[in-house]
């Protein structure tokens, strides 16, 4: 686990335990050329983005951090060398400086498991470069960034989570700031220069790499990193999300997922940035969703976030993407055990995704659901809907049941009938053979124990 790359998409099995991504087998994460600029660089053309750490070395030597004016254990900085040596003598120094001490003698090769000897040198020229990259961040966090980010980036592959997990918190603290503030990002054209395109990027990869990170060793935290990164680099707030969770009601999830994609305020012009956004909501959700087997409760999170996802992809003319949120959100459903809420992913088909690849499918198994679940009045709602445009040989003939059913107050299908279902199965299943299989076992399974005839084995 801990060699996992927390840098690339996880995948979560039953248990939420995290594993990369096969690239082999779906990584939908944007692609980039050999000789694409990684996330976050500086400049397409800098020739420094190879090795970032050598932009410390433009540093004066006598930065904050190795000033005689500077406090290590206070974090403190002075102005000048009386009040630095007035500070030396105080309560509150020495005070701070035993703690330090204390801490640092538990932390000696004597006692740590991990003996400096046996770090590897680019750990510890790593950690050299990151002190200094930290003194550096007041002043100067466009460079501090792009150096702590990729110190994270070369650490976590020795499985030094806790340093990584330093770096990281110290990047991402380093880019909000310049998030705030533009001027620190740095001057235009310039090796240490941010863009805010660049910023929002690197910033999203930041956060999702901390909560992948902590996917390791608490659930909880790692949702709400989560949560946070993706609604950090939509621009919105996590409340409709909250409401969604609170609701539990599908319909009304995509109803706050269409608003709140409304009032996102960034543009996504750029194709890319369109497919890492929802690449990076289908993350958080399939994440929420292995979590939520240990905390119930985020599955409708996920439930949100996949409705949102779907909204999105649908304004930005992604009909693929959108049409994959719906699968998997009736896959959700399924799984969860709550397979009549497929009965919206249904709806959104039936409006949006009839061209897709086993929409049809989809449809039938909403429908077949609702026989399991004896709710035909859902099920005809569905089927009137869907006959109203794609109207087919099988979505007739149960339209013609439910509504028999309705008016006879019992479950119609006399020998006549069967024997009608049985010939239009012949006729027509080789056309879409799971969809007649679907609506022939929904028939034959759910409504037998219902039927005043009970049909035999057709051999179909």
């Amino acid at each position: 686990m801990a060699n996992t790359n927390i840098f690339k998409p996880f995948v979560f099995d039953s248990c939420g335990t995290p594993a990369l991504v096969d690239s082999k087998a779906g990584d939908r994460t944007p692609k980039r050329s050999d000789t694409a600029p990684v996330v976050g660089s500086l400049s397409p053309s800098s020739t420094k983005l190879v090795n970032p750490l050598a932009l410390l070395d433009t540093l004066p030597s006598d930065s904050s951090a190795g000033s005689s004016r500077y406090c290590a254990p206070c974090k403190k900085k002075f102005s000048s060398e009386a009040t630095y040596d007035a500070h030396l003598q105080s309560d509150k120094h020495k005070k701070s400086a035993r703690q330090a001490n204390t801490v640092n003698s538990s932390q000696s090769p004597s006692s740590s498991p991990k003996s400096k000897s046996t770090v590897h040198p680019v750990v510890q020229g790593a950690l050299a470069s990151m002190r200094k990259a930290q003194a550096l961040a007041g002043k100067d966090p466009a460079v501090a960034a792009t150096v702590l980010w990729n110190i994270a980036k070369d650490i976590a592959q020795f499985g030094e989570d806790h340093i990584t997990r330093t770096a990281l918190d110290g990047a991402l603290s380093c880019m909000q700031a310049m998030d705030a503030n533009a001027d620190l990002r740095g001057a235009k054209g310039s090796p240490g220069a941010w863009s805010a395109r660049s910023l929002l990027k690197t910033m999203l990869e930041c956060q999702l790499a901390q909560a992948r990170l902590e996917s390791r060793s608490s659930k909880q935290m790692a949702a709400s990193l989560y949560a946070e990164a993706l609604c950090c680099y939509l621009g919105i707030s996590s409340h409709s999300l909250d409401m969604a969770e609170r609701d539990r009601n599908p319909a009304r999830a995509c109803e706050l997922a269409d608003r709140l994609v409304n009032g996102i305020p960034r543009k996504f012009a750029r194709p890319e940035d369109v497919d890492q956004a929802i690449g990076a909501m289908e993350e958080v959700a399939a994440a929420l969703l292995a979590f939520s087997k240990s905390i119930p409760a985020l599955l409708w999170r996920s439930v949100a976030i996949y409705s949102v996802a779907h909204a999105f992809a649908l304004r930005k003319d992604r009909p693929t993407g959108a049409y994959s949120a719906v699968c998997r959100l009736a896959a959700l459903f399924d799984s969860a055990g709550l397979g009549h809420f497929g009965s919206e992913c249904a709806n959104l088909v039936i409006d949006h995704h009839m061209q897709q690849p086993g929409s049809r499918a989809i449809v039938a198994k909403a429908v077949a659901n609702s026989f399991q679940g004896l709710d035909l009045v859902r099920a005809g709602c569905l089927l009137q809907k869907y006959n109203h445009r794609f109207e087919e040989p099988w979505s007739r003939f149960l339209a013609e049941l439910v509504s028999k059913t309705a008016d006879a107050d019992t479950i119609w299908l006399s020998t006549d009938a069967w024997d009608e279902w049985s010939l239009l199965f012949s006729a027509n299943a080789a056309s879409d053979r799971h969809v007649y299989e679907l609506v022939e076992n929904a028939v034959r399974n759910e409504l037998r124990p219902l039927m005043w005839y009970s049909p035999t084995e057709t051999g179909s």
